[in-house]
C-alpha cells in the first residue's frame, strides 16, 4: 500500500485547533472559579451583617460622675443627735442638743452611733490636714477636700491614717470610739462639715453636688 504523505499545513491546522480548545477551556474554568469565589464572599458579608454586633463605644449615660458618701458603711448605724438648725421647730432642735456637764450645746454636726463597732470612712477625695486627740471628743481627724471644704471626724477608737495621706471617698480612716457628750455608747462618731469656714448639715452635704462646693 502506497503511503500517503501530509500535506505541509495539516499538523500547524491541528497544533492550532489543540492549543485554541485548551485556551477556551481554560478561560471557562477560570471564569466558573471565580463566579464561585465571590458568591462564596457575598455569602460572609451577608452572614456578618446579619449579626447583631456591639460596637465597643463608651456610653455616656454609664460615666458615673463625682459623689459624695456617708462616713460610714454599716447600715446598723443611726443617728443619734442631728444637726442643729437655727429654722427647724422647737422639738427638732431639742432633739439637736447635746449635754455635757450639765450644758447643753447646739450640735455642729451629726452624732452616729451603732450597737457594734463600724469603720468610719473619707466622704470624699482629700488630704489628711490633721490628727488629733480631744480630751472630751475622742480622737479626731480632720480632712481637706479643697480650700473650701473640709469634714471633721470625732471620736474615733482607732485611726489607720497619718497627716499628710491622700484619700479617696469610701477609703476607711479608722473605727467608731466613744466620747463624754450624753453618755453616749462606746461604738459612735461626731462628724462635721465645713464650707467657707462655717458649719452646713451633713445630711444636705451628701446630696449636694461637689462642683458647687468649690
Amino acid at each position: 500500500m502506497k503511503k500517503r504523505k501530509l500535506k505541509g499545513f495539516v499538523l500547524p491546522t491541528v497544533y492550532v485547533l489543540v492549543i485554541g480548545i485548551l485556551f477556551i477551556s481554560i478561560s471557562f474554568l477560570g471564569s466558573a472559579l471565580q463566579n464561585q469565589i465571590n458568591y462564596e464572599d457575598d455569602l460572609s458579608v451577608s452572614a456578618l451583617e446579619d449579626e447583631e454586633v456591639t460596637p465597643v463605644i463608651k456610653n455616656e449615660e454609664e460615666v458615673t460622675t463625682d459623689q459624695i458618701v456617708k462616713p460610714f458603711t454599716s447600715s446598723s448605724v443611726s443617728v443619734s443627735k442631728s444637726y442643729y438648725n437655727k429654722d427647724d421647730d422647737e422639738t427638732t432642735q431639742q432633739n439637736s442638743l447635746v449635754y455635757y456637764e450639765q450644758t447643753y450645746l447646739q450640735n455642729s454636726g451629726i452624732l452616729y452611733s451603732a450597737n457594734e463597732a463600724f469603720d468610719i470612712v473619707s466622704v470624699y477625695d482629700g488630704t489628711v490636714t490633721n490628727v488629733s486627740e480631744d480630751e472630751i471628743l475622742g480622737n479626731v481627724v480632720e480632712i481637706t477636700h479643697n480650700t473650701n471644704l473640709k469634714t471633721v471626724y470625732y471620736s474615733l477608737g482607732e485611726i489607720t491614717v497619718k497627716k499628710g495621706d491622700a484619700l479617696t471617698a469610701g477609703t476607711i480612716i479608722g473605727k467608731s470610739g466613744d466620747n463624754l457628750l450624753d453618755d453616749e455608747t462606746e461604738n459612735c462618731l461626731l462628724f462635721e462639715v465645713y464650707y467657707n469656714g462655717n458649719t452646713i448639715d451633713p445630711e444636705e452635704f451628701y446630696t449636694m453636688n461637689i462642683n458647687d462646693l468649690q
